[in-house]
């Protein structure tokens, strides 16, 4: 009996035994469980404010991209609150040589004591020099012939036209970037015709404007660390050195260095009541600009020859050579500019629009080639599909999508940048 008692005592020992392991480890797993479910908790709370603080940064950042875009072009600070976080933005200033503007923006956002930042580099404002082509009205139907192609932003508040004259030998016209119209349709020569929107056409396109084309800011840059000239002046382009003709200066092809800041205004002055010299001028360069600039005119610029670069972009892809043509007016080729004639720069025709003298009349000029972009308020003619004036050949300069002309004009409700990072 003894040993059966011992036997079943031993039994229940061991039985004890086996209940309290298991309930340690009950109490064990429990404790884990609830060390792993609070520090998931933790990784989940944290997680979320790094998120937090990422989304807060980034608020920053838009925050100091209105600043510039209101035309703010100064460093500075800004800082505020976000629900529950705040953030602390640095705006570093960069002036460029060119006169345009970058900004360097570093936010910094916190949720709940933790910090995330991003990094904006190179923001600027978008220039007009990024669009191939840009008019408000045709002076008459205007067509885009086959063989064109257009590498840069197109915008038309008219219809678009697209005519069929040598489809089968020159191909359909080709629209790499972004192109949109104000008008509800395109129209078309005939079935045939098919242009290419590699990015898409869109219609019924909200109005645009050439508002921000500011003669007053030009004027000031130019009078700052550029030239002004008062009254009808011609220039003579020739490497890095501009001959200049004006008879307010008492110049006659006196040899002008490019400004500091690229900028020539030539402005329209009026002496007494009845003395007016208008600012227009006669500007060439058949050996070609060495170097950055941009002029401007308060009335017309008349084209008489060549305009080139030293450094052609088209073959020496390394070419910073640049020029900018703004015109408060019109930009017109002169009859006595050469046949097959070519033009360098981008344009702006403000009121105005680019066109050739007496396009409709004489016999073919040739080939009209064209580097670099138009933006102009009316689109004129420079040939007709019978023959007279010249044939079309525009290629976009695609160097100033980032690297415009000197201070050229910019869109003010259009900002780009070089480098995101956060």
């Amino acid at each position: 009996m003894k040993r059966t008692q011992t036997a079943f005592g031993s039994r229940n020992g061991a039985t004890l035994i086996v209940v309290m392991c298991l309930a340690m480890l009950g109490t064990l797993a429990a404790s884990s469980v609830v060390l792993s479910v609070g520090s998931r908790m933790r990784e989940s709370y944290s997680q979320l404010n790094v998120e937090k603080a990422f989304y807060i940064a980034t608020a920053g950042i838009e925050r100091s991209a209105s600043r510039v875009a209101g035309g703010n072009n100064t460093s500075g600070t800004l800082s505020g609150s976000i629900g529950d976080g705040s953030y602390v933005a640095a705006i570093d200033s960069q002036p460029q040589t060119s006169g345009d503007v970058y900004f360097n923006v570093t936010s910094v956002g916190t949720a709940n004591g933790i910090s995330r930042s991003v990094t904006l580099r190179g923001l600027r404002h978008v220039s007009w020099a990024r669009y191939a082509l840009w008019y408000d009205t045709e002076a008459a139907k205007l067509w885009i012939v086959p063989g064109e192609r257009f590498d840069g932003r197109v915008y038309s508040k008219p219809q678009f036209h697209f005519h069929d004259q040598n489809l089968a030998t020159k191909g359909q016209v080709v629209f790499t970037d972004k192109a949109w119209t104000a008008a509800a349709t395109i129209e078309t020569a005939s079935s045939a015709v098919n242009p290419i929107f590699q990015q898409g056409l869109t219609t019924s396109a909200p109005l645009e404007s050439m508002a921000s084309v500011d003669f007053t800011a030009l004027y000031t840059a130019a009078n700052t660390s550029g030239l002004v000239l008062d009254g009808a002046t011609t220039i003579v382009l020739n490497g890095a050195t501009l001959t200049i003709t004006n008879s307010r200066k008492s110049w006659t092809s006196k040899a002008v260095a490019i400004p500091a800041n690229g900028l020539i205004y030539v402005r329209t002055v009026t002496s007494g009541t009845t003395s007016t010299r208008t600012g227009d001028i006669s500007v060439s360069a058949p050996n070609g600009l060495l170097g950055r600039l941009t002029l401007v005119s308060d009335n017309d610029i008349k084209i008489t020859d060549h305009i080139r670069y030293q450094n052609n972009p088209a073959t020496v892809p390394t070419s910073t050579d640049a020029l900018g043509l703004v015109a408060k007016r019109n930009v017109e080729v002169q009859t006595s500019a050469p046949n097959n004639l070519d033009i360098y720069a981008h344009i702006i025709c403000q009121t105005g629009g680019f066109g050739v003298a007496s396009y409709s009349s004489g016999s073919s000029r040739g080939t009209l080639n064209v580097y670099g972009g138009i933006v102009n308020s009316v689109r004129n003619a420079v040939g007709t599909t019978s023959g007279t004036g010249y044939s079309k050949n525009y290629v976009f300069d695609k160097r100033f999508t980032k690297n415009p002309p000197p201070s050229y004009p910019v869109l003010n409700d259009e900002l780009e940048w070089t480098e995101w990072e956060g």
